[in-house]
């Protein structure tokens, strides 16, 4: 498959993407841009450092790719994990808002609640009443939130 084809699937997927679908992937672009961060700043100052030692150029370049190799896998290993989500149907006992963008929701599923530590996506939840019948995709590693469907009454 050439690069092209790639291309056009991801164009086309992304122009069919629901609401949810459109946010969780806007979050978890933002979570990996913010790991990106670390290995970019370690590439420039190993750049900088061997333009004031005088260090070979070749050997900073070799520094550089090295870098550039292993923060690839290392991204793609923890994006890996930013992509299980665990499916959650029942009705919003509560939702408690900690700080400004933690919160914790209570969902009830059939007789057993489960409490949902929440730092991205909460505030979706705000605008649904309690008791109200809800579908929330939940993943545990980042503690996101996407509310899939919620039913109106």
């Amino acid at each position: 498959m050439s690069l092209k084809q790639r291309f056009a699937e991801s164009f086309a997927r992304s122009k069919t993407m629901s609401g949810p679908e459109k946010k969780a992937n806007e979050i978890l672009g933002k979570i990996i841009l913010k790991k990106t961060i670390v290995p970019i700043v370690i590439m420039l100052i190993v750049l900088f450092g061997g333009i004031y030692l005088h260090i070979n150029g070749w050997v900073t370049f070799g520094i550089n790719i090295v870098i550039a190799v292993i923060s690839f896998f290392v991204i793609r290993k923890q994006s890996e994990k930013y992509q299980n989500f665990t499916p959650y149907v029942g009705t919003l006992v509560s939702l408690e808002k900690r700080d400004k963008n933690n919160y914790v929701a209570i969902i009830k599923q059939g007789k057993k609640p489960i409490k949902l530590e929440i730092r991205y996506g909460g505030e979706d939840l705000e605008r649904i009443r309690r008791n109200q019948l809800i579908q929330v995709s939940y993943n545990a590693e980042s503690k996101m939130a996407i509310v899939v469907t919620n039913n109106n009454r």
